[in-house]
């Protein structure tokens, strides 16, 4: 049971790490001036990406938990409402883009502006849980 918890732990963190860079990623792309076509296109490819690794991250957070019997400390509940916003964020992000390809009743500037931002509360969400649940471990609530 202690190798099926630090594997998940390795892969939880490794998770978390390559979610941050989509993310810087994807705010760099939000800043680059350009044919929107193509950003939407790569914004796509790195949504599947971005979703795929926050699957991963809340399976082995589910595996780790599981593993230490459900234990709810402060920092596990920071995370389960983390993944909640962090879902939230994606589902505005991913509805303000519908508006501006399908709909036509956004502007891609003020999409890229709001990408940008609901992307940044999500990086400062992000690194904030990481430091709060290192915090957490550090001194093991």
């Amino acid at each position: 049971m202690n190798e099926m918890y630090e594997m998940s732990q390795s892969i939880h963190i490794y998770s978390v790490v390559a979610l941050i860079v989509i993310l810087l990623f994807m705010m760099a792309m939000h800043k680059v001036k350009g044919d929107f076509g193509k950003f939407v296109r790569n914004i796509k490819i790195l949504m599947v990406f971005h979703l795929s690794l926050l699957g991963f991250v809340v399976l082995t957070g589910t595996v780790m938990m599981a593993a230490k019997h459900l234990s709810m400390t402060p920092a596990n509940l920071l995370m389960i409402v983390s993944v909640f916003i962090v879902l939230t964020l994606q589902i505005k992000r991913t509805r303000a883009l519908s508006r501006v390809i399908k709909y036509k009743l956004m502007e891609e500037d003020a999409y890229k502006k709001l990408g940008f931002k609901y992307q940044s509360i999500e990086l400062f969400l992000l690194m904030g849980v990481g430091a709060f649940s290192g915090m957490a471990s550090a001194v093991s609530f």
